[in-house]
């Protein structure tokens, strides 16, 4: 066969680093098993690729810069397929759906999904919102939400965080000019930012987060953070989402006592039977981010 991978990775090797013992090196072969595959390469095309001149570095002729730019093209695919087909003979799958909930969605997790793409590059991750879900028997392989009080069938379940609520508003907020403690009766005269009720957010959650009977009603993050940001209200806060340099700037963490329910939420990590290698390899980082 005239054109074959390694044929085209020798070659690549080849024009990238210059010279044939420098591709060798990098290809971990002898000198002499480079030189015969470029050799026998220009035999089958019946063309010359490189200009050989004693003591001077190769240089690709006219017809070697043609085939050089098309396998830059090519090369990266053939070998993501072969290394694709490894991984599926490997037992690890194709595709990760992890859902996480936009009160959870922490630094630490978004570190690991990189380190997770860097480990895995041919598994793809696909993240959802997990208010968005409307069963746990839904398409997800992994879920990183607030305890929830279903019973789960056939999935796995482990507290893996906290969920540490502060109460915040924008500079501008007139509760941002209040000193000392506020009580319930401080936060009554002003409106609240709540989010709507999903999949995670039951009716008995958003109660336990109200602190207003004037309240602005949101269906996601985003709308929550923008209200929160311009102004509109107060609300909780993830305090492990206050660490980011808009949130420090913008927002001020309001001196108050969240009383005997408390201000922490565990953090559950749910997982299915049905994972594969890569999935597995999440599920254990997960368990030990914060060890």
């Amino acid at each position: 066969m005239i054109i074959t991978t390694e044929r085209l990775r020798y070659f690549v090797s080849v024009a990238d680093k210059g010279s044939f013992s420098a591709a060798a090196r990098e290809l971990g072969v002898s000198i002499s098993a480079v030189n015969q595959t470029i050799i026998n390469l220009e035999e089958d095309l019946e063309v010359t690729l490189f200009e050989r001149h004693s003591g001077k570095k190769p240089t690709l002729t006219v017809q070697g810069r043609a085939l050089y730019f098309k396998s830059l093209d090519v090369l990266p695919r053939i070998l993501g397929i072969e290394h694709y087909a490894e991984t599926l003979k490997l037992g690890v799958e194709s595709a990760i759906t992890v859902a996480v909930h936009p009160y959870s969605f922490y630094p630490s997790y978004v570190d690991l999904f990189k380190t997770f793409t860097s480990k895995y590059p041919q598994v793809e991750l696909n993240i959802i919102d997990s208010e968005a879900l409307t069963s746990f028997d839904e398409g997800f392989d992994l879920m990183i939400a607030p305890s929830s009080i279903e019973i789960l069938r056939a999935m796995n379940v482990a507290a893996i965080d906290r969920l540490e609520w502060k109460l915040v508003c924008a500079h501008n907020h007139p509760l941002a000019k209040l000193k000392g403690n506020l009580e319930v009766a401080d936060l009554q005269n002003h409106t609240q930012v709540l989010m709507g009720e999903g999949f995670i957010t039951k009716p008995e959650y958003r109660e336990a987060l109200r602190y207003s009977s004037s309240v602005i009603n949101v269906t996601n993050f985003y709308q929550y953070r923008q209200c929160l940001l311009q102004g509109v209200g107060f609300a909780p806060y993830p305090a492990q989402l206050l660490d980011t340099n808009t949130e420090k700037d913008a927002l001020v963490v309001l001196d108050f006592e969240f009383g005997s329910e408390g201000n922490s939420w565990p953090i559950d990590l749910v997982w299915s039977d049905n994972v594969g290698i890569a999935g597995q390899w999440l599920v254990e980082q997960l368990m030990k981010i914060n060890d």
